[in-house]
């Protein structure tokens, strides 16, 4: 009955921490819409325009929901319990308390601050009580579900190329372990948990934990990071050590592991190559234009001088239309970023990307901040400066958006 409450217990712990992750999701996942290509039916009015294929702007906050991290690591693993020499330090001699572990983490950035990780560990744990005579043998299975909240991010700006992010881990999971007591000096077994008599996987014991800890990142490139990470796992019982009469209440181990991590930037892969050619906006009149009906007549020139008699017509004529013909009141911009409900100071981006302050706009739009570069009468015109950006400034995601009296349009005009 115990082990059904526990496990009911850690089953309402996951499914409120999942809900707590979908929130941080919606919230974090917010962003600007973008303009919109236009259609076939929506280009009656101007020339056919090659399909482009566009994600958000390469610093933008929704680009963090596109980074799925793996990280694979090894280290440490250590009991605090009841079986065990000092309460704070492993002794190394006469059964020797350092075990070792390996941890496998797959992680999604929701937003700048959260990130939501799904973690499995192996790990063999011991621990020694000499006055006992006493020594601790066990080996745990664990997975867990926990989230890193960036401290970085959460106290300073948002940015991903900083060096060295340091992260708090919280979380839940469940423990599944077999466990034996021996004698210190004999080496007999006293008593055993799990082994086929446990809930647990092949019959371990099963035991729900709560996750608390530290996580180091160290950026090598814009893939590749090395990562240490410390956490204290904290049982629901004390059946760990198989001594339930200790000091003890709650059984604790701790594992500490130094792991390499790549990152799935999927934002960028996204970003296809702009084709050379680019529309034009050729505005067509909607109804025909009726010719001056004095246009279309036939004009007799009479004879002069025995002169042959000479007909000439003036043929119809509509009225000439330039190429880059625009909309009153429109310009083009090139936006380079966007961040929800915070600034970014312009001096940092002029340093980032290498493009003078002064070109350099903020707006805001739908409670974002954007910012944008040029401003321009025509698509073309604006178009040449996106290029110019993507291949020199290396602001891969850079797109056109179009304002019309200072105000930024959700979709580029017809």
């Amino acid at each position: 009955m115990k082990i059904e409450l526990i496990t009911r217990k850690i089953k309402y712990s996951l499914f409120t921490f999942l809900l707590m992750a979908a929130f941080f999701n919606e919230k974090a996942t917010a962003q600007i819409i973008k303009p919109k290509q236009r259609t076939t039916s929506e280009q009656s009015a101007t020339t056919n325009s090659p399909t482009r294929t566009r994600s958000a702007s390469a610093d933008s906050p929704s680009q963090w929901n596109n980074d799925w991290r793996i990280t694979f690591g090894g280290g440490t693993a250590l009991f605090f319990g009841d079986v065990k020499q000092y309460t704070f330090y492993p002794v190394f001699n006469y059964k020797s308390e350092w075990r070792f572990n390996t941890n496998l983490l797959i992680e999604r950035q929701i937003s700048p601050v959260f990130s939501l990780r799904g973690q499995g560990v192996y790990a063999h744990y011991t621990g020694t009580r000499r006055e006992w005579n006493r020594n601790l043998i066990a080996k745990n299975i664990e997975f867990n579900l926990n989230t890193a909240i960036d401290l970085n991010n959460l106290f300073g700006r948002d940015r991903k190329d900083r060096f060295f992010t340091t992260s708090v881990i919280l979380g839940v999971g469940l423990a599944n372990f077999n466990s034996t007591l021996y004698e210190l000096n004999s080496g007999n077994v006293v008593a055993t948990g799990g082994f086929g008599s446990g809930s647990g996987i092949n019959g371990q014991t099963l035991e729900g934990i709560v996750v608390g800890g530290l996580s180091f990142d160290f950026r090598l490139n814009e893939n590749w990071s090395l990562r240490l990470e410390t956490a204290n796992r904290i049982m629901n019982s004390d059946y760990f050590d198989l001594t339930p009469s200790g000091t003890f209440k709650y059984d604790v181990y701790n594992n500490t592991s130094i792991g390499i991590s790549y990152t799935f930037n999927s934002a960028k892969k996204r970003v296809s190559m702009v084709p050379e050619s680019e529309p034009e906006l050729i505005v067509v009149p909607k109804e025909p234009v009726t010719p001056d009906k004095s246009l279309n007549q036939v004009v007799e020139v009479l004879a002069v001088e025995k002169e042959p008699v000479v007909e000439t017509a003036v043929v119809e004529t509509l009225p000439t239309i330039e190429k880059n013909a625009v909309i009153t009141d429109v310009e083009y911009r090139v936006q380079i970023r966007a961040r929800y409900d915070g600034k970014v100071p312009i001096a940092d981006l002029s340093r980032k990307y290498n493009i003078p302050e002064n070109e350099i706009s903020e707006s805001t739009h739908n409670q974002y901040y954007i910012y944008t570069v040029g401003s321009f009468a025509t698509y073309e015109q604006a178009a040449e400066k996106r290029n110019e950006i993507k291949s020199v400034n290396k602001v891969y995601d850079a797109f056109i958006v179009a304002f019309k009296n200072g105000n930024r349009l959700d979709k580029l005009p017809k």
